[in-house]
């Protein structure tokens, strides 16, 4: 069955919320409800981890979804912990104070009795887990290190830790007369789409007891982080629709997700250090999700991604990198236009391009046409004719596209390391030492032949280094065997230097998966 097979994609449901919500509903058809440009690696797998958590806890985890249904589930505020957190400031200050611990207490309760959002139940139950004021300073000193740093984190309430376990997954939240409130800056609905994707890949049921693991309340660091956390913060008051939208019942990016998480897994690190690795990946695959299908909607090939390795020099295969870059950059609007021009050239759509009809009564049913096949009903028509409003519709489109959906793939790329404008002003696809160690990890199950892996990475994420990958996905007269030799031999380098690959005594140069040996 084909991506846009009519039985593999599903539509919004019209009496849907989200579809009202968006008023132009274009690019959700294409690629869901929704990709959120502002949303970091960390960002987005932290969103993830909080709509798994909730399905853990529901007993439904990872249980499969469609397009037409939604998926409720309910979130954490936990404004005990992030207060003692993040909305604790003069907590240094008393540490220092030559005072006994009853009066340290007492002076602190003064100071969290103007926090912004206490837990119902005051501060009272962190004076009984912690006769010593001193262990709890030390405790908040030790959790507030693993705060991870995110370009959107203002806002103490905002402020995220590292997902050590169910204690410290919580939502992100704003704050209105000292109550907490979902807020979007943070998590835009594209985790939800991530974890909708595990819902309906092949293998994705699999990785069901591994995140049960991760979920496990007696995790050590789990129930040290619980020491800080108030009663009430084990409560699950956010009510979440979980109307998210993902068009596609199957994708093979579904698939190659599920299987990367896996590898990750397999490898057996120890504690959540996996997350180093799931964080990117999660983003990698949303990314390659959005450029194939907006080629499938536009009848074009998978996309290859030409992958420079610095060079000292501009090469050719820069200049490659960066037309693939900005070839694919555009992919985007190009899909969302053909979508909407496909409908509007559909039989639905005949008598609004007949001439003979009168043009108020063509005007009116383009404009009923616009509402119920993408949401659009600007609130007075200030046009004369159906040609003038679909030019009006159009240039809506490309506004919407611009303010966010035009910035996914610079922002996922750029996020996970894998776009760089470095020594340039334009950018191109040429992956860090971090985004190069993850693709060995989730890739090579122990040992594998250089030239196997580039065929691997080829064929698993579309990405091109050597010279027979790139013969493959580039036209004759932008190829050049000699410049991509070079930029393999780079590579080849460049993983030396990281213990990633060997030469052994037969002359072959195998890339290695040092944790991959350690899990056999």
């Amino acid at each position: 069955m084909s991506l846009r097979d009519p039985q593999n994609v599903g539509q919004v449901p019209r009496t849907s919320r989200v579809f009202d919500d968006v008023k132009l509903w274009v690019e959700e058809a294409v690629f869901g409800h929704r990709l959120y440009a502002r949303q970091n690696p960390w960002l987005l797998f932290l969103e993830f981890m909080n709509v798994a958590e909730a399905h853990h806890r529901e007993g439904n985890l990872f249980a499969r979804t469609e397009p037409e249904t939604s998926t409720p589930y309910s979130l954490r505020w936990r404004m005990g912990l992030r207060s003692v957190l993040f909305d604790n400031s003069q907590l240094g200050r008393l540490a220092e104070e030559k005072l006994d611990d009853e009066s340290l207490w007492q002076e602190w309760f003064k100071e969290m009795a103007r926090a912004a959002a206490p837990p119902a139940e005051g501060f009272d139950y962190l004076k009984q887990r912690f006769p010593r004021f001193q262990d709890f300073v030390e405790l908040v000193g030790l959790v507030r290190q693993t705060a991870l740093e995110t370009s959107n984190n203002v806002r103490w309430s905002s402020r995220f830790i590292f997902p050590f376990g169910v204690n410290a997954i919580y939502s992100d939240a704003i704050i209105q007369q000292r109550s907490p409130k979902r807020d979007y800056t943070n998590f835009g609905r594209t985790g939800e789409l991530l974890y909708l994707m595990v819902t309906r890949a092949r293998g994705g049921e699999a990785l069901k007891p591994h995140f049960e693991k991760l979920f496990d309340p007696d995790l050590p660091k789990n129930r040290l982080i619980g020491l800080l956390c108030a009663d009430t913060d084990q409560r699950a008051p956010l009510e979440m629709p979980g109307n998210s939208f993902l068009p596609y019942r199957s994708h093979p990016t579904f698939d190659r997700l599920a299987e990367d998480w896996t590898a990750i897994f397999k490898l057996g690190l120890p504690g959540q250090d996996a997350y180093q690795h799931l964080a990117p990946l999660s983003s990698l695959h949303v990314l390659l999700y959005a450029l194939e299908t907006a080629a499938a909607t536009v009848d074009l090939p998978r996309p290859s991604l030409v992958c420079e390795i610095i060079a000292p020099r501009r090469e050719l295969v820069r200049q490659r990198s960066i037309a693939s870059y900005y070839g694919n950059d555009a992919l985007s609007r190009q899909a969302a236009e053909a979508y909407a021009e496909r409908l509007i050239a559909s039989e639905d759509w005949r008598d609004v391009h007949d001439p003979e009809l009168p043009e108020s009564e063509r005007l009116q049913l383009a404009a009923d046409l616009l509402e119920r096949d993408f949401g659009y009903a600007p609130k007075e028509l200030h046009v004369a004719t159906p040609e003038d409003l679909l030019l009006q519709f159009r240039q809506a489109l490309e506004a919407k596209h611009d303010d966010n959906w035009s910035s996914v793939h610079l922002s996922y790329g750029k996020g996970i390391g894998l776009v760089s404008s470095r020594g340039t002003n334009r950018n191109r696809y040429a992956p860090t030492d971090e985004l190069l160690k993850t693709l060995v990890m989730a890739r090579v199950p122990g040992r594998t032949e250089f030239g196997k892996f580039l065929t691997d990475l080829y064929a698993h994420y579309g990405l091109v280094f050597g010279p027979m990958e790139a013969k493959d996905a580039l036209a004759a007269a932008d190829f050049d065997d000699t410049s991509f030799e070079r930029n393999r031999a780079r590579l080849e380098a460049r993983l030396s230097s990281m213990g990633l690959l060997k030469r052994l005594s037969d002359a072959c140069a195998y890339v290695i998966n040092p944790f991959a040996e350690k899990a056999a």
